[in-house]
């Protein structure tokens, strides 16, 4: 229990301190900043007219036009019954009915409205309750530990690797500090704060700070940076009146979210060899080692794996384009956006693999000593 309180007590304070961070933040918003617009749940409650139709190019895809009667469901307006116009297009396919909920924006209080999107919170808030409950089903205090971790790692990109941008700290200095902070808080509250938890951060940090390193030499010498990303324009508008400097971004990028895979290796790998010293107190650094690199070796392979496909995954629109245009390989190979998600995905790649020697080497050093063991962290 007193653990616990301690784990609630720290979680309550670093919120606070990431708010005080927060509070004094001040920068300039982008020229076309929309001062004054609102927006709020809407659900239809009337079809007032409707025009639709198969679009005559693509039969499975609606067109046309929707008359809404509609209620607001939160903000100041809220029960405010309001009219409004959806367009469906081939690029805005939000066909409703009755009962359909929506996002509306308004710059005059919901006199107009314009539908921007569907409303979609609930059924991200059902698979966010889903994925708690199944993880401290199956992890119990450790489950809830890890929840607990997750929501500080998403707290760190947004309220503190943000403003560190804003005040003009380098991007990947500001990520590091990101990856420190976050494997350290997630590894104390797994394990505690003990041998175990020291190896695995600094091991991650280590390898996820060298690949950062590699990436931006990668970078560097391929000509490959954020100026190389489709976002570029939009990033050069949005930064223009502040500190933000926006041309390691991407290295930033691949920092933090190569540090999810090589924080699992690092456990795993730490993990392992700690139970396998408890349970042969006299094995040798040696043995450790030995033991370490097999284990490794089951854990790379699937790993990296997972590493490529999500990237390929995430832009297989692309690729589809891409293979339909029957584009040379020396095109291909050489374009901007293949260049970065073969950047993000081989230098991620290389950190898991990086990772295994750096584990298994450190943790074996420390526990090499035959009765060398550390109670605290099992």
């Amino acid at each position: 229990m007193k653990k616990l309180l301690c784990h609630i007590a720290f979680f309550v304070c670093y919120i606070v301190v990431l708010v005080g961070f927060n509070r004094a933040l001040d920068f300039t918003k982008p020229a076309d900043y929309p001062e004054g617009f609102e927006y709020a749940k809407a659900e239809v409650v009337t079809i007032l007219e409707e025009n639709m139709g198969a679009d005559p190019d693509y039969d499975y895809i609606r067109i046309g036009k929707q008359a809404f009667q509609m209620k607001l469901l939160s903000g100041p307006y809220r029960g405010k019954t309001i009219e409004t116009i959806n367009y469906v297009t081939r690029t805005t396919p939000l066909e409703g009915t009755v009962g359909t909920r929506y996002i509306v924006g308004s710059y005059d209080g919901f006199i107009t409205s314009s539908i921007m999107s569907y409303e979609r919170s609930g059924i991200i808030m059902v698979l966010a309750a889903l994925f708690a409950f199944l993880v401290v089903l199956y992890g119990r205090a450790k489950g809830a530990a890890s929840i607990a971790a997750l929501v500080i790692t998403l707290l760190n990109v947004v309220f503190l690797f943000m403003p560190m941008l804003i005040n003009g700290v380098p991007a990947i200095l500001a990520a590091i500090v990101v990856v420190l902070l976050s494997t350290l808080y997630t590894m104390v509250v797994l394990n505690g704060f003990c041998k175990k938890s020291l190896i695995a951060t600094a091991c991650c940090t280590g390898c996820t700070a060298f690949v950062g390193l590699l990436a931006w030499l990668t970078g560097i010498v391929g000509n490959i940076t954020t100026l190389n990303t489709p976002e570029v324009e939009q990033l050069l508008f949005v930064t223009e009146y502040t500190n933000f400097r926006i041309d390691n971004l991407l290295t930033a990028g691949i920092l933090i979210a190569s540090m999810g895979a090589v924080m699992d290796t690092c456990m795993s790998l730490v993990s392992s060899l700690f139970e396998l010293k408890a349970q042969n107190p006299d094995m040798t650094a040696a043995q450790l080692r030995l033991s370490g690199m097999n284990i490794g070796r089951d854990i790379m392979g699937t790993m990296t794996n997972t590493l490529i496909l999500a990237f390929v995954g995430n832009s297989l629109n692309l690729v589809v384009i891409y293979y339909m245009y029957c584009t040379p390989v020396i095109s291909l190979i050489n374009s901007d956006f293949i260049l970065v998600e073969a950047l993000k995905g081989l230098v991620s790649s290389i950190a898991v693999v990086l990772s295994i020697p750096a584990a298994t080497m450190v943790t074996a050093i420390a526990l090499g000593k035959p009765g060398s063991t550390d109670r605290k962290s099992r």
